[in-house]
């Protein structure tokens, strides 16, 4: 009996890891650390222009932030991880992927 209640112990830690580890990663999804790191600037009538993937091609978007022209520096701001995160969801819907996309900053 205690045996069982042990096993049934441990399978409860794993399916409570699993669901944490899991809902981590949704947190950190490219339209997440969108709306997270980059919403407080780029809403509409904030201190920065409003921000769609679909605003330039994904090459566009790779080479703007290589070449450091975003003009507040990120790194006080964002991860280097988080900002891959963005920097890829921004290619995978530019305007010439299969998937453009406009914002998913809330005006």
């Amino acid at each position: 009996m205690k045996r069982n209640v042990l096993v049934l112990w441990i399978q409860l830690l794993v399916a409570l890891s699993i669901m944490l580890s899991s809902t981590v990663v949704l947190a950190a999804s490219g339209p997440a650390l969108f709306i997270e790191k980059c919403a407080s600037c780029h809403v509409n009538g904030g201190e920065a222009a409003p921000v769609n993937p679909a605003d330039k091609a994904a090459i566009v978007w790779d080479k703007y932030f290589k070449r450091g022209r975003h003009p507040v520096a990120l790194e006080s701001r964002i991860s280097e991880a988080d900002l891959e995160a963005v920097i890829e969801y921004l290619m995978n819907h530019a305007a010439d992927s299969d998937q453009p996309a406009a914002a998913v900053i809330p005006k």
